[in-house]
């Protein structure tokens, strides 16, 4: 028996049911074309902000910036993508666009503890340090969280602000609590070579480059320590592996041509210095490394030349200025320059002496006295460090009006 078809046939329906029903199979089709373009959008939304932060972690803050950035191009972002877009801003300094982000964290999620420790921690590292550590210290001792994002907030701000043996105490605590970070021995080591401790810089930079070799920065400070050590069989390695990564940098460059000079390789030394001179004209240790050359060479009139050029750029450099000395002294008829030079020297290593004195044991013992503080911020400006200077200077007066 034939089946019986008891569909109607498009071509029997009447014509308004057939536009209709093109119409909803064109509509059911943007539809889905919309959802499938809003679920790519998202997904790629949230592949960029997953990439900044991990690029954020990495301390890639301009990478993590274009991600979140990127991100952030698709409307109606949660605030946890601001969240991070703040946190990023306020790691590259830019201060007034975290606080833009932060903002609008509150419109979308209201006052979070996230978002309200955002906010200290912006505050911190904006010059409320001193009134927000009280209470950093106090989460920290709690065992807070985010007690690594507190401490490292706090080192930032003491070490921008010569606050040395604070920024220690908060470094140390930041590498029990995390004892893989790299970026903690990186600070911890550039804070140790500011307080004269050599031997602990470089155990704390050597430990940073074992938990990331490819750290150009931190290997580049650990070789100039090995060089101001004489330390010069133990830098060269750096230094030529940074050769490779960094070719043209001349800060390498003249790290090498310093221990070339010290190993008696001294035509190589010429060499590298040249290159760095013609590239950097006004490159200060680049200058004085190739005064002390000509100087050990005995060709004095050009070493002059050389120290003078280095003493422009930084006129209250001990070295250089030491040097000079050694280099009139050695030529005939210009003993009474040497003993002014001599004495500006002499002037200048007291103010650097007292100085050191000052961040390293006085102002830790008492770091609200007012004279103390003032006293420092008129040595840092008689060595040119204005920005430091004002900092003290303003810090005397604030303890003052106390």
């Amino acid at each position: 028996m034939a089946s019986t078809n008891t569909s109607i046939p498009a071509t029997t329906l009447p014509a308004p049911w057939r536009r209709h029903r093109r119409w909803y199979r064109l509509l059911l089709a943007g539809s889905v074309l919309l959802l499938v373009g809003f679920l790519a959008c998202e997904g790629w939304a949230f592949w960029q902000e997953r990439s900044a932060r991990q690029a954020m972690n990495e301390e890639h803050f301009d990478e993590a910036q274009r991600h979140i950035d990127l991100a952030l191009r698709v409307p109606h972002r949660s605030a946890s993508a601001h969240l991070l877009a703040a946190r990023i801003a306020r790691q590259r300094g830019a201060y007034s666009e975290a606080e833009q982000h932060l903002s609008r964290c509150g419109q979308l999620s209201g006052m979070t503890e996230a978002v309200r420790l955002e906010w200290l921690l912006l505050r911190c590292q904006r010059g409320e340090a001193d009134e927000l550590a009280p209470t950093l210290l106090s989460l920290v001792a709690g065992n807070h969280a985010e007690s690594v994002a507190m401490l490292e907030s706090l080192a930032s701000v003491y070490m921008r602000q010569a606050r040395y043996l604070e920024a220690l105490r908060c470094l140390d605590q930041w590498v029990e609590r995390a004892a893989d970070s790299a970026r903690a021995f990186d600070w911890r080591g550039w804070v140790d070579n500011q307080l004269e401790h050599r031997d602990q810089a470089i155990h704390d930079y050597e430990r940073s480059l074992e938990l990331q070799p490819g750290r150009s920065a931190v290997r580049l400070r650990l070789a100039q320590i090995l060089v101001k050590s004489s330390r010069y069989g133990e830098a060269v390695p750096h230094l030529e592996r940074l050769r490779t990564e960094l070719p043209d940098n001349p800060d390498v460059l003249t790290a090498l041509a310093h221990c070339w000079m010290a190993l008696s390789r001294t035509e190589e030394a010429r060499t590298l210095l040249g290159a760095v001179l013609e590239a950097h004209p006004d490159h200060f240790e680049a200058l004085l490394q190739r005064g002390n050359l000509e100087l050990s060479d005995d060709h004095l009139p050009q070493a002059e030349g050389w120290l003078r050029k280095a003493l422009e750029r930084e006129p209250q450099d001990v070295e250089a200025r030491y040097s000079l000395y050694r280099c009139l002294q050695a030529q005939p008829n210009r003993q009474q320059e040497a003993q002014k030079e001599l004495a500006r020297w002499e002037k200048d290593r007291r103010i650097r002496e007292r100085l050191t004195r000052l961040l390293r044991t006085e102002l830790a013992a008492k770091p609200d006295d007012a004279k103390l503080a003032k006293e420092a911020g008129e040595l840092f400006r008689q060595l040119g460090e204005e920005k430091r200077g004002a900092f003290w200077l303003q810090r005397a007066a604030a303890l003052e009006k106390h």
